[in-house]
């Protein structure tokens, strides 16, 4: 008999998120530096405030399309097709979504029934599996190693193809490793998805942040034939400081569209317009924005790789994307959970624990370079002071 109180198993088996507990734990502490979460430390550029604003102001306060309204699809698709080399019609093939997270839960309920296995990296952005267990699918971690730059490549995801495969997750830049996958990579992944036509999603919202000359290539361009399964999601959160404006988007073939317009209004419906019009100037006018930012990112990147292979404990290796880096501390003699808290504990200085981004995480804790420069020195000066440096 059905018990009628009870909550769905989606929402008990949901886990809490490892790196708001150590946000949460950082209050304990008026003077922490808090480097977990993934957050751009600037401002989103003025000229997309005033879009936003110019829109509010001229009533546009109503419902908009599922799919996202026209101006903004024209600016998706012009830049897909400049700046990634995708075709993509902004009638046919994209829909506006609340940042890539709603973007991924649409893709994700789109194309993955109860049983179905979803091949994703290890470690990861722990909001894969807890989207995949919501539809009913079952995560298979393709574990990545610090030896080859934290890379999900084809060699190790094809022997994880089994008859119950039905989506693969890439994400280059990663979160939380910052590797990147170059155009060789892509290509080999391209080719696995042709040969057992499976549907992948990239997922690319770090891909404009990206360092020592580095050019991330998107996966739908690599190889022809590939929009019958490669699913491209992106945000404009990460890119242009615009994380509260929740904007992002999907670029799939038109019979996955089509689906997916239909499960958006049951999602959410719609984006508001101001926000989408904040987002259709970024595109057109926000590459010197991302420039300045990025530019700043490289030198925070510096000082945190540089500082941290000074200090005890610490072994990290120097990410070619996004802003994380994923230090190795097994150093400490201690988990991953341990270790963050102790490093919070005697520094108050708070990062997160590997393994609160999934399997192959141990060993590791994530720390997020986006903040001020002088908040990462102060950091760096706090765990140097406590835990030795090292000797040359």
């Amino acid at each position: 008999m059905i018990n009628r109180q009870s909550l769905s198993d989606a929402a008990r088996n949901a886990m809490p998120s490892g790196v708001r507990r150590m946000f949460e734990l950082a209050k304990n502490y008026d003077d922490s530096i808090n480097l977990t979460l993934g957050e751009p430390g600037f401002t989103t550029p003025t000229h997309m405030i005033e879009a936003a604003i110019e829109s509010l102001r001229a009533g546009k306060t109503k419902y908009t399309p599922n799919a996202g309204i026209k101006p903004l699809r024209n600016a998706i698709a012009h830049k897909l097709w400049v700046e990634n080399g995708i075709k993509c019609d902004p009638d046919k093939n994209l829909i506006v979504t609340a940042g890539a997270t709603q973007g991924l839960m649409l893709a994700i309920a789109t194309v993955v029934d109860k049983g179905d296995e979803v091949i994703i990296q290890g470690p990861n952005w722990p909001d894969y599996k807890g989207q995949i267990d919501t539809v009913g699918g079952k995560t298979v971690y393709a574990c990545v190693s610090e030896e080859n730059g934290f890379k999900m490549t084809a060699d190790i995801i094809e022997p994880l193809i089994t008859d119950k495969t039905k989506l693969i997750i890439i994400n280059s830049p990663s979160n939380p490793t910052g590797g990147v996958l170059d155009e060789q990579d892509l290509k080999a992944i391209a080719a696995i998805v042709k040969k057992y036509k499976i549907f992948t999603i990239s997922d690319e919202p770090y891909e404009k942040l990206v360092y020592d000359g580095f050019e991330q290539k998107s996966l739908a361009a690599v190889d022809d034939g590939l929009e019958e399964y490669v699913i491209t999601i992106n945000s404009l959160s990460k890119t242009y400081a615009m994380t509260g404006f929740r904007v992002g988007y999907i670029c799939a073939n038109e019979r996955i569209m089509q689906e997916m317009i239909k499960l958006q209004e049951f999602m959410i419906a719609s984006i508001p317009e101001p926000m989408q019009m904040a987002a259709t100037e970024a595109l057109y006018n926000g590459q010197k924005d991302v420039d300045e930012m990025v530019a700043y990112y490289e030198r925070n990147r510096s000082l945190i790789v540089n500082g941290l292979n000074r200090i005890n404990g610490f072994s990290c290796y120097n990410p070619k994307g996004a802003f994380y880096v994923f230090p190795n501390i097994t150093g400490f003699g201690m988990n991953s959970v341990e270790t963050a808290e102790y490093i919070l504990e005697k520094t108050h200085v708070v990062t997160a624990p590997g393994s609160a981004f999934g399997d192959g995480g141990e060993g590791f804790i994530r720390i997020c370079y986006a903040s001020k420069y002088e908040k990462i020195k102060e950091a760096l000066d706090r765990m140097e002071a406590a835990f030795g440096k090292k000797e040359i």
